[in-house]
């Protein structure tokens, strides 16, 4: 563990631990589940920052999404009683009303949903971008 300046480049902490594995498949800030993908290894250490997760390049590679086989797994570990199969198909198609219409914004973002779909359907992926379309949105009403 380090406490370190919030600004401090990831890549300093990185060094400090030795470097990275010649087998990294990708860097994520924060945990598997509800942790964002590093797209730039300078990116600064903010107030949020719990860690810096290293995983191997067999353990990153996402499995091959198949068809939904309508077994409402992630609506059964929705903490917040959503159907995230409906929103991640309603963005799918640019329905961003219709996705503010069913709650997207109560999403927590867990990430359970994605993780416990058998078909490996990225729902989380969808969410985020139905919550991205529906701030823009409520943004451009809020100027009229």
């Amino acid at each position: 563990n380090f406490i370190v300046r919030t600004g401090t480049p990831s890549s300093m902490l990185l060094d400090a631990v030795g470097g990275l594995p010649e087998t990294t498949g990708k860097l994520i800030s924060g945990g598997p589940m509800m942790g964002k993908a590093f797209t730039d290894l300078n990116s600064p250490v903010t107030k949020g920052t719990s860690g810096i997760l290293v995983m191997d390049s067999n353990e990153s590679k996402r499995r091959e999404a198949q068809s939904c086989i309508r077994c409402a797994k992630c609506i059964s570990v929705c903490p917040m009683g959503l159907e995230p199969f409906l929103l991640s198909k309603m963005a799918k198609h640019d329905k961003w009303e219709q996705t503010e219409n069913n709650d997207v914004m109560d999403c927590i973002e867990c990430g359970s949903c994605s993780y416990t779909c058998p078909a490996s359907l990225p729902l989380l992926d969808y969410i985020r971008l139905a919550k991205a379309n529906v701030n823009r949105l409520r943004r451009e009403r809020s100027k009229k």
